[in-house]
């Protein structure tokens, strides 16, 4: 009966195989297709038709299904001529790869999606330098994580970072930027009354050490392990001041080098760093409090674990230093122009030779970096441009990447995701992809607010993937951290501004949605993804106000605010034709008829145009008469013979689509008849009496459907008189008729004076085309803002059959609906977000020959949509339609009250659903709310996405399913949690009972008597039960306070002293004068108490 039962939504055959076909098609298949196009035109043919491009696509990509191959037909043959050539096959798949890729780029996330958070800094200068001081694992039991460039990238282990600015102000920050402590070099012991100047700083993480420059030539070391900040020993010696450092280990050797002024490198290499230290300890000599190390005598070891090198490499002063250890090189860069990049190996022991790589590139380079991944070396120089380069190639760049418009002064390099992030002099930040040189993302300087300096200095965290960048301030860029921005999933939305409409098209199985930005998006249905994205004025964004497929659904069909109806090929963006609208009016209905377009809207009328096939530049179109006085809310069509129209001011219009005529006209405010369509002249006024019952012409139609003037059967005028007369004529005749009518409540009695006089707009209208048009069956359906649906028989004899209100609360009303294709289920999503699926297989179907033959039965299908309804998805609660009354006689017409079978409900969006559509072969809805989302949903109520924001794959058991979406979880009821959760009750159902059963509870004992007390314990006294009833009685006559406002003490009156000056007027005025304020005074001072008390 149920899915819950064994019976699945989905049937194997139906889910296609993964992938599209178009994406497997490589080069070789393009030559044989290519082939296959010109052999065909050799045979005298211009093209190939559907069934030649079948076989001769199965020969080429062998094991493919037909479905898959006239798929790939139906995108190109956009223009439904059946025939298919090369140039247009080519043209196709230029223009979609074309527009995948600039839809791949749009759609590319952020790299720093949140903004630069500022650090204050209390460093009173430019900061130099900023490191990450790694926490270290005890030696031998763990071996430590190291970035990409040998020193510890990460906080796997936790750690801090510290900045040093030039006047020797040292700060400790823990990993979410908060002050920890501050050390001022300048004011320590061995400093003291000296003026300093700091150059650069390095941390040493694995023996804890921390590296000072200065510029008085000299390199300072202090233990920084626990909370120390001593000063260990100093290098001395130098020939000039040290600008550069770097510290590399592999956890037990070290190499450590430095760059100085005069363009001169120094690399000293630790075999066991740990143990035997960085340097000799034959070389320290005490000299007062702090020992030194001379660096000639370092120069001069002969020691075998410890190597030290000097290398003069360039002319001016070197602004980098980092030793790779891929290539065994220590890597330097300058502005020179024979010099620019220098690679020197390390040798392993003093008798190996030192090579030197030197790249050359004019105006120099200011920064570089490596990646191991691709094992490359990108490097920015002075013209803004970032080159690639091959370390083994040294004379010309292998790629370059343009864009920036001044310097390069800060490179990083994430080798894992292949990006590359630059730092401009001007405070520039931009994110590049290497693999398509371009660039993603570009900060500009007005949103990095660290003062009107440049960037100082930047550190990257690989783990965490945060760029910190540092002038007197400090900045922090916030990454996403494995490609995915968990914190932002929820806020994505499928489109940027509301919905107009969601179309699904079943030739391509995708989902078309249109928002009023005019942004077009095409979606996969069975996995989510987007594969297809354009704008209708790409110069100028307009508004989407309505959305059609033509008849073979190939082309969609757009109409915007600025006037223009455009066709498109949906599969590759390409605009086919446009043509501009005859009424500047916004549209808010569109249907393809016959080759003809249909719009309605503003305007108040129905407007086509034909669809021609070929080049022509004139446009044929007509324009119908007006019959509405109010805008047209909706359209829809009744095969391709009738049109209805609504508007706002409740009138719904059907119309014969060949003659262009009005055949009748419904307004449930003002009669439930059909009344006679009244045209509307130029001044506004109505050339017919609309209160005439109208006179139905519609020409012969093909059809076997009963024809709207085909006299109604002859019982049947008899049988419904005889219903509008049960209510008041006994012993009609008509036993069955009468007890099918009447029920246990009465009928109402309405005159056609008592109905609503203020007209409602009627908001969507719907034919229910599988009908037969009969004065007893309702084929139209109708929603207005009232909240009712009404239901309605056009053929002569006919009117308002029914009416139903879905919601019990007057807010809401149905602003679409849908129906499968056998009409046995209704979709309605209302104002508020909520879907509803009602059962309307035999509502107001046949209404008196049910009545006279209750034993005829309609064929039972293979498949009832009821049936796939698990039954815990009923609606219970409030949200329940209960029925007052079973029909209303409005001047001897009956209405039928009573409402369709409820078969589920749930809440969808937050706001107001726009369109909502039934996916015949796979038993999924699609919904499109103001909330900007697009959702698609099981028929069960299973959440299985949102578009844009996750995958999934439709009919596959092993996938896993989506979570629901955070609003729905935040704002659902119980009835929403209910369907969403699979008919797992949430845990608060229980708590709804507690309430009734304490004030059950509390109604029993306050009806209990003396003798109920007594006979609870027999040894009881009665002067214990007579204490305890005086007791229960004073409780009941007690003031019980729930809740009271918070208030004080009424404060008294101190009145302010009297100025001098006023006190110096009163005592020279007479004294006459002088009592009659103290008179006037002293009734404001009683009237103040009065209003007090």
């Amino acid at each position: 009966m149920a899915v819950a039962q064994g019976r699945s939504a989905y049937g194997a055959k139906d889910i296609p195989a993964p992938g599209h076909l178009e994406d497997q098609i490589n080069e070789q298949h393009l030559r044989l297709i290519e082939r296959m196009f010109k052999e065909a035109n050799k045979t005298g043919g211009k093209g190939l038709n559907m069934t030649d491009f079948r076989e001769a696509m199965k020969i080429i990509m062998k094991h493919v299904e037909d479905e898959d191959i006239d798929i790939i037909f139906m995108k190109v043959d956009s223009n439904c001529d059946g025939i298919l050539e090369w140039e247009d096959y080519l043209d196709y798949m230029f223009l979609e790869y074309k527009q995948k890729d600039i839809l791949q780029r749009k759609n590319q996330p952020l790299y720093f999606p949140k903004p630069l958070m500022i650090v204050p800094a209390d460093h009173h200068d430019v900061i130099v330098q900023l490191q990450f001081y790694s926490l270290q694992h005890p030696a031998g039991k763990e071996k430590m994580d190291l970035g990409e460039q040998g020193t510890p990238g990460g906080s796997l282990n936790g750690g801090r970072y510290l900045s040093i600015s030039q006047n020797g102000t040292l700060n400790f920050w823990s990993e979410s930027f908060k002050l920890q402590r501050s050390v001022n070099i300048s004011k320590m012991a061995h400093t003291a009354g000296q003026p300093i100047l700091v150059t650069n700083m390095l941390c040493l993480s694995n023996i804890s050490q921390l590296c000072i420059s200065f510029s008085g030539r000299d390199i300072e070391f202090y233990d920084v392990s626990v909370s120390k900040c001593d000063v260990i020993y100093s290098l001395s010696g130098l020939e000039a001041n040290v600008l550069v450092m770097d510290y590399w280990t592999d956890g037990k050797r070290g190499i450590y080098s430095f760059g100085d002024f005069n363009g001169t490198v120094f690399i000293f290499t630790s075999a066991n760093v740990v143990q035997n230290g960085l340097f000799n300890r034959v070389a320290f000599r005490a000299a007062g409090n702090v020992p030194r190390i001379a660096v000639s005598k370092l120069l001069k070891n002969s020691y075998i674990p410890f190597l030290c090198f000097k290398v003069p490499l360039h002319r001016v002063w070197i602004r980098q230093i980092r030793y790779i250890p891929h290539l065994n090189s220590v890597a330097t860069c300058c502005t020179e122009d024979r010099t620019s990049m220098a690679l020197t190996t390390v040798p392993h022991s003093k008798i190996c030779k030192i090579d030197v790589a030197r790249f050359h590139l004019q105006m120099g380079i200011m920064c570089f970096d490596y990646s191991p991944e691709s094992n490359i070396l990108v490097t920015g120089s002075f013209d803004g441009v970032i080159r690639v380069w091959n370390p083994y190639v040294t004379y010309r760049a292998t790629s370059q990447l343009k864009g920036c418009s001044a310097a390069i002064t800060h490179l990083i390099v994430n080798g894992k995701q292949n990006k590359v992030i630059s730092v401009s002099k001007d405070m520039n930040v931009c994110v590049w992809d290497l693999q398509h040189c371009m660039c993603m993302q570009n900060i500009h300087p007005r949103n990095i607010r660290l003062g009107r300096f440049p960037i100082s200095c930047t550190y990257y965290n690989h783990n965490t993937n945060t760029v910190v960048l540092a002038t007197y301030n400090i900045g922090v860029l916030q990454g996403v951290v494995g490609g995915k921005d968990e914190t932002m999933a929820e806020t994505v939305t499928s489109h940027e501004q509301p919905l107009c409409a969601a179309l699904y098209n079943a030739n391509f199985r995708q989902v078309v949605s249109g928002c009023h930005a005019g942004e077009v998006n095409v979606w996969d249905i069975l996995s989510g993804e987007i594969v297809m994205q354009f704008q209708v004025n790409p110069k100028q964004p307009v508004e989407v106000t309505a959305m059609a497929f033509d008849g073979l659904k190939r082309r969609l069909i757009t109409a915007s605010t600025d006037g223009m109806l455009r066709l498109w090929n949906f599969n590759n963006g390409a605009l086919l034709r446009q043509l501009p609208l005859m009424d500047n009016s916004e549209i808010t209905g569109m249907l393809y008829i016959n080759n003809r377009i249909y719009v309605s809207g503003r305007s108040k009328r129905v407007i086509s145009y034909l669809d021609f096939k070929d080049n022509r530049t004139e446009i044929d179109y007509s324009i119908w008469n007006q019959y509405h006085t109010g805008d047209i809310s909706s359209m829809h069509v009744h095969g391709n013979e009738l049109l209805v129209t609504s508007s706002f001011n409740s009138d719904v219009i059907i119309w014969n689509v060949n003659s262009g005529q009005a055949v009748c006209r419904v307004n449930a405010s003002k009669s439930p008849l059909l009344l006679v369509p009244a045209r509307v002249m130029d001044s506004g006024r109505r050339d017919t009496d609309t209160t005439q019952k109208a006179v139905l012409n519609v020409g012969h139609t093909k059809s076997s459907r009963r024809n709207i003037l085909s006299p109604p059967p002859s019982n049947y005028l008899q049988a419904r008189r005889c219903c509008f007369q049960a209510p008041f004529k006994n012993g009609s005749g008509m036993d069955g008729i009468k007890e099918a009518w009447q029920k246990p409540k009465e009928s109402s009695v309405v005159s056609a004076v008592d109905l609503n006089t203020h007209s409602v707009a009627v908001v969507k209208v719907l034919f229910l085309n599988t009908r037969e048009m009969s004065p007893d069956t309702a084929i139209l359906l109708s929603s207005a803002t009232d909240g009712y649906v009404y239901a309605w028989s056009i053929s002569q004899g006919g009117g308002l059959l029914g009416k139903f209100r879905p919601a019990q609360r007057d807010d809401p009303f149905i602003s679409s609906m849908s129906t499968d294709s056998r009409d046995q289920m209704l979709l309605t999503g209302d104002s508020h977000g909520y879907v509803m699926l009602w059962d309307i297989e035999k509502y107001c179907y046949q209404m008196h020959r049910q009545s006279l033959c209750e034993d005829e039965s309609p064929g039972e299908e293979s498949v009832r949509l009821s049936e796939l309804i698990p039954h815990y998805c009923r609606v219970q609660g409030p949200r329940a339609v209960e029925v007052q009354q079973v029909r209303e006689v409005i001047d001897g017409w009956s209405v039928s009250l009573t409402p369709p079978e409820l078969l589920s409900s749930w809440r969808c969006h937050l706001k107001g659903i726009v369109h909502l559509e039934y996916v015949e072969r796979y038993h999924l809805i699609i919904t499109a709310s103001v909330d900007r989302n697009v959702r698609l949903w099981t028929i069960a109520g299973h959440h299985i996405g949102t578009f844009g924001q996750n995958s999934w794959q439709v009919g596959h058991l092993d996938a896993r399913p989506n979570e629901l979406p955070m609003d729905l979880r935040r704002a659902g009821s119980f009835q929403t949690l209910k369907v969403l959760n699979k008919g797992r009750r949430p845990h608060w159902r229980s708590v709804k009972h507690i309430l009734p059963i304490l004030a059950s509870q509390r109604r029993s004992q306050s009806s209990m008597s003396k003798e109920d007390l007594s006979e609870t314990d027999p040894s009881i006294s009665s002067e214990q039960i007579d204490h305890t009833w005086t007791v229960r009685q004073g409780r009941g006559k007690q003031l019980r306070v729930y809740n009271a406002m918070h208030c004080t003490d009424l404060l008294p009156i101190i009145q302010r002293p009297m100025p001098d000056v006023l006190q110096d007027h009163q005592q020279r005025m007479p004294k006459t004068s002088k009592t009659a304020p103290k008179q006037k005074k002293s009734h404001r001072q009683c009237a103040n108490t009065q209003n007090m008390a």
